[in-house]
């Protein structure tokens, strides 16, 4: 549970010490190949949005040239890694930083809309990576008033005082998900809008977790349920018979197989995830 890791075990369905990003801030090596670079070879167009974080070497500016470093997304709108969410930058295919000063959900989930429209009449492949719910725990002020700290009800193992982990991070933890909700929610509505809800796989996920005082401690790489348990929701109507909840255990490296699979592409030889597709279609557990 930490992000370059993780994020990397996503994109090539192998293990750290097969794809070699076993801690963070190291670069991805551009052999890898990616779920990305699979799709872009069945004719799909693909996309990354937001943060990226596996270009190793200094987070700031943040600029991944195009090229191998991109690891077979085409469309791009992203920085390397910059938690600052109301004065933000993305960078394109230049060099030059996009400025924005919205809560940063918001204008990635512009840039993810502005993906769609544009390759609305052809098969396509978008990550999009938000930043928050990671520390600062911080979303605008309409959000953050939704959430008293001093009424929340605290997990029974949550510990009173731990460091960065007190019922106003913990407030502004919940803020944050909530308005990813809404950009969730203006994402799936562009997809409707435009005629593409019925066609297209939605897999909601995260690269990790947070303690937040649970244990008495605080942030990630932590051997417990809040650290290692992360989202796995996924919508594909018709499809996936909605509402039904599995047991199975599913771990980021089987993510890339399985939608693969989902999408009747072949798996490359070298991820070693599981295809878990009859899983979530309904047909096996």
């Amino acid at each position: 549970p930490l992000c370059c890791p993780a994020r990397a075990n996503i994109l090539t369905g192998m293990y750290t010490n097969r794809n070699g990003m076993v801690a963070n801030d190291l670069r991805l090596k551009e052999s890898m190949a990616t779920i990305a670079d699979v799709y872009q070879s069945a004719g799909y167009r693909t996309g990354y949005v937001g943060k990226w974080h596996l270009d190793g070497g200094p987070r700031l500016p943040g600029f991944i040239p195009p090229g191998p470093r991109r690891h077979g997304f085409q469309f791009w709108a992203a920085n390397e890694c910059l938690h600052d969410y109301f004065y933000s930058w993305y960078f394109r295919d230049d060099n030059v930083p996009i400025v924005s000063e919205k809560y940063e959900p918001e204008f990635w989930t512009d840039q993810a809309i502005e993906f769609l429209h544009e390759t609305k009449d052809r098969p396509f492949f978008l990550m999009l990576a938000f930043s928050p719910p990671h520390d600062p725990y911080l979303a605008p002020e309409n959000y953050m008033n939704l959430y008293d700290p001093q009424k929340l009800m605290m997990e029974p193992n949550w510990v009173e005082g731990t460091r960065d982990s007190g019922r106003n991070e913990i407030a502004g933890y919940y803020a944050a998900i909530t308005a990813i909700d809404d950009q969730v929610g203006r994402l799936l509505h562009a997809l409707h809008e435009l005629g593409l809800e019925e066609n297209t796989i939605v897999f909601f996920s995260s690269d990790h977790g947070d303690m937040l005082g649970s244990q008495g401690k605080i942030s990630k790489q932590q051997p417990w349920e809040e650290s290692i348990r992360v989202p796995g929701i996924m919508k594909y109507p018709g499809k996936i018979p909605a509402g039904r909840k599995s047991d199975a255990l599913f771990s980021h490296l089987d993510f890339a197989p399985t939608l693969l699979s989902l999408c009747n592409l072949t798996i490359p030889a070298q991820m070693q995830g599981a295809d878990l597709s009859g899983v979530a279609l309904g047909n096996s557990e």
